[in-house]
């Protein structure tokens, strides 16, 4: 469970195919999904939003899209509907992005931002790796290898317009496991935990303004 708790606290500072039955990819997939993470990886570390950008799944400015919208407009009770992770996101968006870029920016520009601003970077990847690659119609899965030992959750990826990208999003989700585990290993609550790492990067001022929305 601690591996949970640490990739879930780290986080803050991020069309399936018709198959039914998983199948080893072909050696051209796994090439090419190891690639995507490379890619991936490398630019994350990097700060390098646009190369980033360029290899993640439409699902992660699908998800920056409605981070967004809460950003501007969404009160604590919209807030405290959505996970976690979610709610951090919204926080971060408010703190690290002007409102003009939020207002009027594309997603994929808010993703973008989010890795050159190392919002997305070193502490959920740094010496993370792939195990073997099986694909299923237009999504493929991977487990993750930090360090030279598998770690139980997987890398995923989506195959769209031919290539394969990285699908972020589920190690997002993943992360809200990891966040109620260590509330309740710590005797807290998720919100408070929520509150500490706001107060701990922003100062107790500012992060008491993030829970205001920034128009309407």
């Amino acid at each position: 469970m601690t591996w949970l708790i640490r990739f879930a606290l780290c986080l803050p500072l991020l069309v399936a195919g018709c198959d039914s039955t998983p199948a080893p990819a072909a050696p051209d997939d796994t090439g090419a999904v190891h690639k995507a993470f490379e890619t991936y990886t490398k630019a994350a570390l990097a700060k390098d939003g646009a190369t980033a950008q360029g290899v993640l799944a439409s699902t992660v400015s699908a998800y920056y899209d409605k981070a967004r919208g809460l950003a501007l407009t969404g009160t604590e009770a919209d807030l405290a509907a959505i996970s976690p992770t979610r709610r951090l996101t919204v926080y971060v968006l408010r703190a690290e992005v002007e409102p003009g870029a939020l207002r009027d920016g594309k997603p994929a520009d808010l993703v973008e931002a989010s890795f050159d601003k190392g919002l997305v970077g070193e502490n959920g990847i740094t010496n993370l790796a792939l195990g073997k690659v099986v694909v299923t119609g237009d999504k493929a899965v991977a487990p993750a290898v930090i360090g030279g030992q598998e770690a139980p959750y997987d890398v995923e990826f989506l195959r769209e317009r031919g290539a394969w990208k990285v699908d972020i999003v589920p190690l997002m989700e993943l992360a809200d496991e990891g966040f109620t585990a260590a509330a309740k290993e710590q005797g807290s609550t998720v919100e408070s935990m929520v509150d500490g790492i706001l107060v701990s990067k922003y100062g107790p001022e500012k992060a008491a303004a993030l829970h205001r929305p920034i128009t309407g």
